[in-house]
């Protein structure tokens, strides 16, 4: 992954959230793209989501939502949004708890903070992306089973899964 891709997709990223989300939100969804691409990108390639980028998100997030929220004089938004990265990380929390060993806690951990953004454009947002990132990287392993690629305890990274679902959510309903 050399070669400038993290730096183009990052580029991409914040060109389509620019378009898309024109309020002052714009800066903790770019904060969180930026992010994001960093660690999809180390995600696929060790397998791992660090807790040295992962849970400085957290207060990072939060103040600048709080900003937006500030600006936008939505504090039952901001409200939301809090309520929905924890949501979501005790979500994933319990099904790490589960099935141990099938769902990292890196991933998590980044929950938190996607949640915090979708949660910022509403409830439905969490679910779809939730389920999207599921559903892909299921998908993913379906094909890469009957490709012979990979064999029934093969581990896929989600974290990329996270993350693509949840721009994809966000770029698709940014003003709820």
């Amino acid at each position: 992954m050399h070669c400038g891709v993290t730096e183009i997709a990052s580029a991409a990223v914040l060109g389509a959230l620019g378009y898309a989300v024109a309020r002052p939100e714009l800066v903790a969804f770019a904060w969180l793209a930026v992010l994001c691409v960093a660690l999809a990108t180390i995600d696929l390639i060790v397998y791992r989501l660090p807790d040295r980028l992962t849970l400085p998100a957290y207060p990072v997030l939060a103040a600048l939502l709080a900003g937006a929220a500030l600006v936008n004089s939505e504090p039952g938004r901001f409200l939301r949004a809090l309520l929905a990265g924890a949501a979501l990380a005790g979500g994933y929390l319990v099904l790490a708890l589960i099935r141990p060993g099938h769902l990292g806690l890196g991933d998590v951990k980044l929950a938190g903070p996607l949640g915090m953004a979708l949660g910022w454009a509403g409830w439905q947002s969490v679910l779809l992306a939730t389920v999207l990132s599921f559903v892909l990287c299921g998908l993913l392993g379906a094909v890469l089973l009957a490709v012979r690629r990979a064999g029934p305890r093969t581990a896929l990274p989600l974290g990329p899964f996270m993350v693509y679902a949840t721009f994809v959510v966000l770029l698709v309903t940014p003003g709820q």
